[in-house]
């Protein structure tokens, strides 16, 4: 967040210098392959024997070539045809400069391609470090090894399409193209690779490393957008399928904003106590005016309403009681407060994730506040949908200076802090008792939230 008009948060992200909603799914084997594919349906070149890295983006590339077959003349009327220059693999400690195929996109020194993958539009080619790609991998796990053949792979179905959209679009795009192959494998589609959603979660975490760094400029020629614009596009190619995806352009709301470089202030959070007070602050002057005169889009919900007090809780068991099962955020139904373990929560979210984390998990509770005022169910899978929706909704309309007297502004960062938040804290019976949502779901109906608002409130 940001006092009006310095900016003093920010989320730390690796950004790369080229690129690289429930569904019932089938049975498949947990995270792996079903048949390995062999050279006979996919040669990469330079890779190395036996090695897992390239096995997996083998079956990965050969699975996403598939696809396209099938989908891009849907999409673009035409076949979509051979990737020419083909797939290479490479280590920097081991690959030769002489080894290297010829191509205008890198000069014959291997040390350029390290810890990158890229597509060549001017020779159709796919190169990858498979050193780089194997770390990776260790981190999040061996479907990150598959997205990135994805998305690598929806850059040469853009350049096949003759697509020519700035840096931001075209990398978001082809997320969503990645997210539309994924939900395609999750459904029993592919020959060789397999995925369930619930292993999704780790590989989300992974946008940590390929999100642009907060405060990026939007319009930079290699901008990739931020980890929410990221994983937002992913999960709408998952959600909607291709065809959403090759309607992507310009006028997509992306969250990536630059820093005002005049401000001797930038890069810091507010601290924890300042943090949980703006909270309670943008929370209330959200939910009032939501109810009351609404937003330019959005029509006021209309009633009365009783907003909660966010008070300090009980350190174990329950927040509001101190007994029973741990639940660290939660909706007291006896006094209608909202109540929080500070030591088992909100201080390491504040310090793990940022200032936003601590508005995100309070915004749980106190969206279920608001449903039990209103009448609605504070239990079960629909509450927690639309708990998680509503506090998407809230972070657009703070984004878009739509809250009256919240006190501060969107700062860069904040919205990928909500997405961690999520990913990181939410799935747990501590955040959102009995639900059985994983933190890709979550996050996707805060994306929806951040998109539509109201949440069928």
């Amino acid at each position: 967040m940001r006092v009006r008009p310095t900016l003093v948060a920010v989320t730390a992200v690796t950004v790369l210098t080229a690129c690289t909603s429930q569904v019932p799914g089938v049975p498949t084997p947990a995270g792996g392959v079903r048949m390995d594919a062999t050279d006979a349906d996919l040669v990469i070149g330079l890779a190395e024997d036996g090695d897992e890295t390239d096995r997996i983006a083998r079956n990965a590339a050969a699975d996403v070539l598939d696809y396209w077959a099938e989908t891009f003349p849907q999409l673009y009327g035409e076949e979509f045809g051979e990737v020419e220059g083909g797939f290479w693999s490479i280590d920097p400690d081991e690959t030769d400069d002489d080894d290297l195929p010829d191509s205008p996109c890198f000069d014959d020194d291997v040390d350029e391609l390290a810890d990158n993958a890229l597509y060549c539009p001017s020779d159709d080619r796919i190169v990858y470090d498979r050193a780089w790609l194997a770390d990776l991998s260790e981190d999040y796990g061996p479907f990150l090894v598959a997205e990135v053949m994805a998305h690598e792979l929806a850059h040469a179905v853009q350049d096949h399409a003759g697509l020519d959209d700035p840096s931001i679009v075209a990398e978001t795009q082809a997320e969503c193209f990645a997210g539309a192959w994924t939900r395609w494998v999750v459904e029993g589609n592919a020959r060789h690779f397999a995925v369930r959603p619930a292993e999704l979660d780790a590989y989300l975490l992974g946008y940590l490393y390929f999100g642009d760094p907060a405060g990026s400029e939007p319009d930079d020629p290699s901008a990739h957008g931020s980890l929410f614009d990221q994983l937002s596009a992913f999960q709408e190619g998952y959600a909607d399928g291709a065809r959403a995806c090759a309607a992507f352009d310009e006028d997509r709301v992306f969250t990536l904003e630059p820093y005002d470089p005049d401000d001797e202030r930038n890069g810091g959070d507010l601290d924890y106590d300042e943090a949980v007070s703006f909270a309670d602050r943008l929370l209330t002057a959200f939910w009032r005016q939501a109810v009351t005169t609404g937003f330019a889009d959005v029509p006021p919900l209309g009633g009365t309403i009783d907003l909660p007090d966010v008070e300090v809780g009980e350190p174990s068991g329950s927040a509001c009681t101190g007994r029973g099962p741990e639940v660290d955020v939660e909706y007291c139904r006896a006094d209608g407060d909202v109540r929080f373990d500070e030591p088992g929560l909100l201080e390491p979210a504040h310090e793990e994730v940022g200032d936003f984390a601590v508005v995100t998990l309070l915004g749980l509770p106190y969206a279920m506040a608001v449903r039990a005022q209103r009448g609605l169910p504070t239990t079960g899978e629909v509450a927690v949908d639309s708990a998680v929706c509503t506090t998407g909704w809230m972070a657009r309309e703070f984004l878009e200076g739509e809250v009256d007297r919240a006190g501060y502004e969107f700062s860069p960062g904040d919205v990928d802090e909500a997405a961690v938040a999520l990913l990181q804290y939410g799935e747990g019976d501590n955040v959102l008792p009995g639900s059985d949502s994983t933190g890709f779901e979550l996050v996707d109906s805060f994306r929806q939230g951040f998109l539509d608002g109201t949440c069928g409130l």
